[in-house]
């Protein structure tokens, strides 16, 4: 048997049932292995339960729709988004040509003045033309614009266009033999190649230098 002192316990006897309760005997208070557990867990699992059932098909069908609206306006602002851009792009694009053709509107207007002496034996004419071919020139420099003139430099196919091979030029192979057309970049673009001529070493002849037999 347990000595009392070690299992202090109070019993109430009513009606012939015995409720026995544990206590420690040096705090008081009932052990937490026998105080009724809690329900907050339960109760939230049973709100969550609940509201799954609520959510039916009509809820979902209302979610989704709510996204299809969301989709279709993000669609419609970058529809517009692009036309806009393409809208600027293109007025940027007349802005800068319209630039460029009031820059050469004063050469056109010097060629015209020149015509009128054209019939001009004192150099005039020639003097003139001289002189709107160096305005011409240096409006298109403003812009960026600048000649490639090869002659007796090096082939580079990235801006010289072949168009003739030739021999007996006097040159080593692989340079430029004359210039048929001037090349143009603007800025770091290629406008037009320049069409040129190339030297090139004819073939070795074959023929035996002791003649025919």
């Amino acid at each position: 048997m347990h000595d009392e002192k070690d299992f202090p316990m109070d019993a109430d006897i009513d009606d012939g049932e015995i409720e026995i309760e544990f206590i420690d005997q040096e705090t008081g208070v009932i052990p937490a292995a026998v105080q009724p557990p809690e329900t907050e867990a339960t109760d939230e699992a049973l709100v969550t339960e609940e509201t799954s059932e609520r959510e039916g098909p009509d809820d979902l069908k209302s979610e989704l729709e709510h996204v299809r609206e969301m989709y279709l306006r993000k669609l419609a602002e970058f529809d517009n988004f692009r036309k806009r851009v393409d809208r600027e792009r293109g007025e940027d694009r007349r802005a800068g040509a319209e630039e460029f053709v009031k820059d050469l509107l004063p050469v056109l207007d010097n060629f015209e003045r020149a015509l009128e002496h054209a019939g001009d034996d004192s150099g005039a004419f020639q003097k003139g033309v001289e002189m709107i071919a160096k305005q011409l020139w240096d409006t298109l420099a403003r812009r960026g614009v600048a000649e490639i003139n090869p002659a007796d430099e090096t082939f580079d196919p990235e801006v010289h266009e072949a168009v003739q091979r030739v021999e007996d030029s006097g040159l080593p192979a692989g340079t430029v033999a004359f210039v048929m057309l001037k090349g143009y970049t603007m800025g770091e673009r290629l406008i037009r190649p320049a069409l040129v001529g190339v030297a090139f070493d004819p073939p070795a002849d074959d023929t035996d230098e002791g003649g025919g037999p």
